[in-house]
């Protein structure tokens, strides 16, 4: 009995770690696509290279009879012939900035942009262009909960904790005041 309960417990770990990574991105159906929305690297740390990055899959009811299974020579993956041209426009508070989205390399269904965070909080991001003949402009935000928040460099470093490049310019215009207010 006590091996049956170890052996569920262990298959449930197994199952909620392989699930996990996929539930830190929020999933969303588009005129028969499924795009998954989320940071390359969850949980997303101020100042570490990191980006938005999303999956694409053809929505379950447009899949065709046999899904998921492309591995003979002679079937492809619909997706393959699909032309994406998707662009994100990532924004903090007032601040905006588009990024190009591009095809991971190696595959046929994951885009990415490259990005470093620089301060801690909630990041939206607008997903906007063409897959296929299907116009896509949709919200994605942080602050939903489907995927993280950035966090502060802090909780990650160690032994010492690394102050962010917006914390040491902060430092630095506070002593150039003090060193003015000093010389007049």
């Amino acid at each position: 009995m006590k091996r049956a309960i170890a052996t569920l417990l262990i298959i449930a770990a197994a199952l909620w770690i392989l699930i996990l990574p996929l539930s830190a991105h929020e999933g969303r159906e588009i005129e028969g696509y499924t795009l998954f929305f989320g940071w390359r690297a969850e949980p997303a740390f101020v100042g570490y290279l990191n980006g938005p990055e999303i999956f694409i899959e053809i929505a379950a009811a447009a899949k065709p009879a046999r899904p998921n299974d492309y591995r003979h020579e002679e079937e492809k993956n619909p997706l393959e012939s699909v032309d994406v041209d998707l662009q994100i426009e990532v924004s903090f508070g007032p601040v905006t900035k588009t990024l190009p989205l591009e095809l991971n390399f190696g595959t046929f269904d994951n885009y990415v942009a490259t990005l470093i965070p620089t301060r801690p909080g909630d990041y939206t991001f607008r997903v906007f262009g063409m897959i296929g003949d299907v116009a896509v402009d949709e919200i994605f935000s942080s602050s939903a909960g489907e995927f993280s928040s950035v966090e502060p460099a802090a909780d990650v470093t160690f032994p010492d904790e690394v102050p962010s490049i917006v914390e040491l310019l902060e430092q630095i215009a506070a002593l150039e005041a003090r060193i003015a207010a000093l010389e007049g």
